[in-house]
């Protein structure tokens, strides 16, 4: 069935005269991914577009093909901006500008606390990943050819914000997708040794770190683990260090809630809540401002440490024992 508002988006970019491709800050495999891989597609139409992110590339996601059109000096203004796979506008973070003053503002995501205002808007809370939502936008409505570049950046997309298939948002489109992007030859096992197994030594000090922190509550049902600003401060942290470590708590025997909570400047903390089963963590998100999906989502809070964990704690505990 075609989608008027996929419709409507894909007719915007193949008129545009210049694009912007705007992925969320702290950029994740789903966000690139998606966002190289329409990159990618656009270009192959001979359309000038370009990627711009909030900060390096995180070292788990180097390996991904079409990073030629990430700039770091980009034009003053754009007639077409995309946000993707963002549901807060101000988390575009120094990019913001770029999408408000486009002629044309679009937007591609699949969470379902997604507020962002566009003159065309699609979301999709039922695509695992912006990815899929992606994938079918190249085929079906850009009628463009995928190639192995792309496919890796789709591919790598979707085992991101699926955790490798094992998550709950896997559906069986997740899986064809999956399988019709393996057709292109890509080393699937490369790119999941990548985005999940290798990590840096300071990762691993803050995987320590973390696990020390970590307090069971509600009888093991929360997970509450926390990284201070003075752990971060003397270390060259990037942002793909702080990759699943939120996991280390969701992974523990009879855990349904896992919150991990790191110091990002005294006082200003931000927030990442994992749930394995029943709890909607995008509920207690939404309530401190943030947002996300069913099992996966953020916030950021301030205050002092221990405040903001009996504040957390308390919303946190209510929604377990609501939903038990």
């Amino acid at each position: 069935m075609v989608d008027p508002i996929l419709t409507s988006i894909s007719e915007k970019l193949i008129n545009a005269e210049d694009i912007v491709l705007l992925p969320h800050i702290n950029v994740d495999g789903d966000a690139l991914g998606a966002s190289l891989a329409l990159g990618l597609a656009l270009k192959a139409m001979n359309k000038s577009v370009d990627v711009l992110i909030d900060e390096e590339v995180p070292d788990n996601l180097s390996f991904l093909p079409g990073q030629e059109l990430i700039k770091d000096n980009p034009r003053k203004e754009y007639s077409v901006a995309v946000n993707i796979d963002n549901g807060d506008i101000v988390r575009l973070g120094n990019r913001e500008h770029y999408y408000h003053e486009a002629k044309t503002r679009l937007s591609i995501d699949h969470h379902n606390t997604n507020k962002v205002e566009a003159d065309y808007s699609y979301v999709d809370t039922k695509a695992a990943a912006t990815g899929e939502i992606i994938y079918d936008l190249i085929i079906n409505y850009l009628k463009e050819d995928i190639d192995k570049d792309i496919a890796i950046c789709l591919y790598t997309a979707i085992i991101t914000d699926t955790g490798g298939f094992r998550y709950t948002n896997t559906t069986p489109h997740t899986l064809e997708v999956s399988a019709e992007l393996l057709k292109y030859d890509i080393d699937f096992s490369y790119i999941n040794k990548r985005v999940f197994d290798m990590v840096s030594y300071t990762k691993l000090y803050l995987m320590k770190k973390t696990m020390n922190s970590l307090r069971l509550i509600e009888d093991g049902k929360l997970a509450l683990s926390y990284l201070t600003y003075d752990d971060i401060k003397g270390y060259t942290v990037k942002s793909d260090d702080y990759e699943g470590l939120v996991n280390i708590g969701r992974n523990l025997q009879d855990v349904e809630v896992s919150l991990f909570l790191r110091e990002e400047s005294p006082g200003t903390f931000r927030g990442n809540l994992r749930s394995n089963n029943y709890v909607d963590v995008s509920e207690i998100a939404h309530s401190f401002g943030g947002g996300g999906h069913k099992r996966a989502a953020g916030f950021n809070i301030t205050g002092k440490l221990e405040e903001v964990i009996d504040k957390l704690t308390a919303e946190v505990v209510a929604k377990i024992r609501g939903k038990a």
